[in-house]
């Protein structure tokens, strides 16, 4: 209850301060905005699950972010990150989870034509439209059935949608053929062409605080040697599917040394894990600018009372 309402008074004040006062006071002048899909449409396996940027909403992000920061590469984000005490100017990296398709049609060309870098992470398991994310199952059943509890299943439960959409004749390849929500092996190379880079995300997007810690490593080595292997990746980087809540620091043990950077959602935070970093969600109904004052202001907030960074048991 305290966290939700330090949250919405951020939300709210953040519009008293300029941009200019938070990044020197919080001193983070690294920012990570991370976003799943950019889209004016609704498809069906995200439209009853979250609402996507639109192209325009996405473009007033960029001209904000390119106003107030440079745009870096992966590579140059692994160099800084042990160094962010130390930066003197203001550097952003774009993140995209889940490797949808739109990443290809919408997002590519305009990050090209800015000339911002952008990483993409991609669940093994889905890359050229093999399987579907179990909660895009359930978005297409819940614009069938109109059932609520349908969003509130968990990975475990996948077994009752598959078995719903056979009851309603609803046939989740034909979809993945129709609709192709994910990006194909073929435009990843190509966006690797142009400089894009890659990471891995799991293999099929569990919430990770509810698998074994066997699972936990299991789901994270496949997915990251399956895609740095395919792709001829001379780097290794992972974001969590869903959040990193819950995790431990074994985790982080067991995998850091296979990894260059890992990356959470829990906005403007220090973590204990080593070369663990977090990203700021931009996926709200708020504009671009005021989504990352709020994070600024909620930052300076726990930072006055010792309770910005992540420690993990």
């Amino acid at each position: 209850m305290i966290k939700n309402l330090a949250k919405n008074i951020s939300k709210s004040a953040a519009q008293s301060f300029s941009l200019e006062g938070l990044v020197k006071r919080t001193d983070e002048r690294l920012l990570l905005p991370f976003y799943h899909s950019v889209t004016d449409r609704k498809p069906l396996h995200l439209k009853n699950l979250y609402l996507p940027r639109s192209i325009d909403q996405f473009k007033a992000d960029l001209d904000f972010l390119q106003k107030h920061y440079t745009s870096i590469s992966l590579q140059d984000l692994i160099e800084f990150n042990g160094k962010k005490e130390g930066l003197t100017n203001n550097y952003f990296h774009m993140t995209f989870d889940d490797g949808l398709s739109e990443f290809y049609a919408v997002v590519a060309p305009i990050l090209k034509e800015r000339g911002i870098h952008a990483t993409v992470f991609l669940n093994s398991d889905f890359i050229d439209n093999k399987e579907l994310f179990y909660r895009f199952k359930a978005s297409i059943l819940f614009e069938e059935l109109q059932d609520e509890e349908l969003l509130k299943l968990k990975y475990a439960e996948v077994d009752v949608l598959d078995g719903l959409a056979n009851e309603v004749d609803t046939s989740f390849r034909k979809y993945l053929e129709n609709e192709q929500p994910y990006l194909t092996s073929d435009q990843i190379e190509e966006l690797i062409e142009e400089g894009f880079t890659f990471g891995a995300h799991s293999k099929n997007h569990p919430m990770y605080k509810e698998l074994s810690l066997k699972d936990q490593i299991k789901q994270t080595i496949e997915s990251i040697e399956f895609v740095k292997t395919k792709f001829n990746l001379d780097y290794s980087v992972f974001s969590f599917p869903f959040t990193d809540d819950g995790v431990g620091m074994e985790f982080f043990n067991q995998i850091n040394e296979l990894t260059d950077l890992t990356f959470g959602c829990a906005g403007i935070k220090e973590d204990s894990a080593k070369n663990h970093i977090q990203r700021i969600p931009m996926e709200t109904n708020q504009v671009g600018k005021d989504i990352i004052k709020a994070e600024y202001l909620y930052c300076l907030m726990k930072q006055k009372f010792g309770r910005n960074k992540i420690v993990r048991e």
